[in-house]
């Protein structure tokens, strides 16, 4: 997504904070995955423990701040821009347990939290990231990674991925190692992606044939489709495949095997 901060700030206290009428009156793709609370599907369905702490790696407009300021305890947002950390603090104002710190990941030296988040914000070298990451949790804390799937049948059909993008058999390496003996990586499915998540499947719980035949459209599909994607959604669920396929990944680590 494209930095657009200083014009989303300047449209966010021209509407006093009300995010529908702004999107209502200024329909923008960009300004939907920034302001809109449809971000919050992601993980809105989550578990939190409400006595923990949660660090989240990447501002993101404070789209998804709001909802872990009210599931947790405390939370700690760390961004190196001070624009997008500005903004975020202008719209979570009224949550008094976010703190903002200025700085990249690999430099922060914090430790001991229960959640480390990444939500769109992996960047290369991914395994230092991770690690990094890693080394932030409490023993039996949790890795929540969100991320485009390069393989994802959105974006063979002629879509703009994100300049991070990784297959579900290079996200698993990256989080549990070749031998797969480095923790325990549970893979859930938000469809149409991870930024307006209306359905989620996971290994437990994945569509069949027929289930996406009328796949909901994106908010970014490019006008024209280079294929049919319900019939290929339908190719994919029947020869069970969806999670190769999937648009992206939402993934939930632990170093123990229970998530």
């Amino acid at each position: 997504m494209n930095d657009i901060t200083p014009e989303i700030r300047k449209l966010f206290l021209k509407y006093n904070g009300d995010i529908k009428t702004l999107l209502q009156e200024n329909p923008n793709v960009d300004y939907l995955y920034a302001l809109s609370d449809i971000r919050e599907n992601l993980l809105e369905w989550y578990e939190f423990d409400q006595n923990a702490s949660l660090l989240q790696v990447g501002s993101d407009y404070g789209a998804l701040t709001g909802l872990y300021s009210r599931r947790v305890k405390e939370v700690t947002v760390l961004d190196p821009n001070d624009n997008d950390l500005s903004f975020n603090r202008l719209r979570n104002q009224k949550q008094e347990n976010i703190r903002y710190v200025a700085g990249e990941l690999e430099a922060f030296e914090e430790e001991g939290f229960d959640y480390v988040v990444m939500v769109g914000s992996l960047k290369a070298p991914y395994e230092q990231q991770i690690q990094k990451a890693k080394s932030l949790l409490k023993p039996e804390g949790k890795l929540i990674l969100a991320l485009c799937n390069r393989l994802g049948l959105k974006y063979q059909a002629g879509a703009i991925p994100d300049q991070v993008r990784l297959s579900r058999a290079e996200v698993l390496e990256l989080l549990c190692g070749a031998e797969g003996n480095r923790g325990k990586a549970e893979f859930y499915y938000p469809m149409p992606d991870y930024r307006s998540a209306m359905a989620l499947y996971s290994d437990h719980y994945l569509p069949g044939k027929g289930d996406l035949t009328h796949a909901i459209l994106a908010y970014d599909y490019p006008k024209y489709l280079r294929f049919d994607l319900g019939k290929m959604y339908d190719e994919v669920c029947e020869g069970k495949q969806f999670e190769t396929f999937a648009n992206s990944f939402l993934t939930i680590w632990s170093r123990h095997e229970e998530n």
